[in-house]
């Protein structure tokens, strides 16, 4: 462990120094790229655009939710009504075994 740490103390700023002061300092990933700005961010007003799009996206899909959901509550209950008030027959279950296709064309 001692040996190592050693090395690296003995080791470390010569290659710091190598890879900062070389054709090879572009290798460096410890550092923070630089980036020009033409301006101060947020200060041309495209956030705010941005904000108003979005914001009338929402307000109107609500809109819209509540309007569909609204109606078709209606709708519905008119649908429910109408089955309900439809005769209903008393349910036969099918008989089992099922008949083949053989026995179906003899008996007819």
């Amino acid at each position: 462990m001692s040996l190592c740490r050693a090395a690296l103390q003995r080791c470390g700023p010569m290659a710091r120094h190598f890879l900062t002061n070389s054709p090879f300092s572009h290798l460096n990933r410890n550092v923070v790229s630089r980036r020009t700005m033409s301006s101060v961010p947020g200060g041309s007003g495209e956030n705010i655009a941005y904000f108003l799009l979005c914001g009338g996206a929402l307000a109107a899909s609500v809109a819209y939710t509540y309007s569909t959901v609204t109606s078709d509550h209606a709708r519905f209950m008119d649908r429910v009504t109408d089955i309900q008030s439809r005769p209903k027959d008393e349910w036969k279950p099918k008989p089992w075994p099922p008949k083949s296709r053989d026995e179906d064309e003899e008996a007819l």
